[in-house]
């Protein structure tokens, strides 16, 4: 089922006099920096690049839903090898897990939690290690399917999975591991790990010989069949019969083909699709809140 496109004036802010970019910048003296280096050493450019990309992003969590994190109903602990998770619930009723993406905090589905609750939902959001609150510097996605599957089972049935970005590969994969779910819904997926580390150099200017040589040490350390493994089309046979894929088509994070190509793949998935929300308003929009709340209402 494909629900009509929704369209959104673009968010522009023009700046009040001109302004050095200093993000711009900086990545454009990162890119610098690595060009050089690879020059030098292409083995401890690709071995620098490897260590850099399993280190999320501390990024700012949502200002305007933090105040939930205090008001919460439940805040426990979760312990995952070394290091502390915490674990935030609200309502009482089926569970919704929110699962974030990388760099995010649990706390980025902050616009769902009273919808849902009103609902008759008990919602449940976490920190993944090296993310939020959570303790840690570096983490994986087959560490972080782990923790999500640990989260799911600890939390008792869960009715439905909303995850964002790349949450959506460590959700999926959480649930052929042993985490059941009778709803799922993917916000912005990518179709899987390759193309998000193809991405990833392509933004960055990674040499081709570097980004190959970081492939390969990923490879060595999680199997060569890590890219089917981390692959949503792969995983598809194991979702949820029912559920949900929202996209933007003016995404420039997760482009929206690969959306597209899950959708495609996980035959029993509707798809709405907005334009002008881009990668992160999806997680507070209201008309994608609505929607969202809605289609989990009609899967119970």
């Amino acid at each position: 089922m494909n629900l009509p496109v929704k369209t959104f004036p673009a968010v522009t802010r023009l700046p009040d006099k001109p302004r050095t970019d200093k993000p711009a910048l900086k990545h454009q003296l990162r890119q610098l920096g690595l060009s050089l280096y690879a020059r030098v050493s292409p083995a401890g450019a690709a071995r620098l690049v490897n260590r850099q990309f399993f280190r999320p992003s501390r990024l700012p969590m949502p200002s305007r839903y933090e105040y939930l994190l205090d008001e919460a109903d439940s805040h426990t602990q979760l312990h995952h090898v070394s290091n502390t998770i915490p674990v935030y619930s609200w309502g009482e009723g089926p569970t919704v897990l929110g699962v974030h993406g990388w760099s995010g905090a649990g706390i980025q589905f902050g616009a769902y939690v009273k919808p849902l609750v009103a609902a008759g939902y008990r919602v449940v959001l976490f920190d993944a290690p090296g993310h939020g609150r959570a303790q840690g510097s570096q983490t994986d996605l087959f560490e972080m399917a782990e923790v999500v599957r640990r989260v799911g089972l600890g939390s008792g049935p869960v009715q439905a999975i909303l995850a964002h970005s790349l949450g959506a590969v460590a959700a999926a994969r959480a649930l052929t591991r042993g985490l059941g779910a009778e709803y799922l819904v993917l916000l912005a997926p990518p179709s899987d790990l390759s193309s998000v580390v193809n991405g990833l150099g392509a933004r960055l200017g990674i040499p081709a010989g570097v980004l190959r040589d970081h492939r390969q040490l990923m490879e060595a350390r999680f199997g060569e069949d890590l890219w089917n493994q981390l692959s949503l089309p792969q995983l598809a046979p194991g979702l949820p019969g029912n559920g949900l894929v929202v996209y933007d088509s003016d995404d420039q994070h997760v482009p929206p083909a690969q959306s597209e190509r899950v959708r495609t793949a996980w035959s029993g998935a509707a798809v709405f699709q907005t334009r002008g929300l881009g990668h992160h308003r999806l997680l507070w929009h209201p008309d994608v809140v609505d929607a969202v709340t809605t289609h989990i209402k009609a899967s119970s």
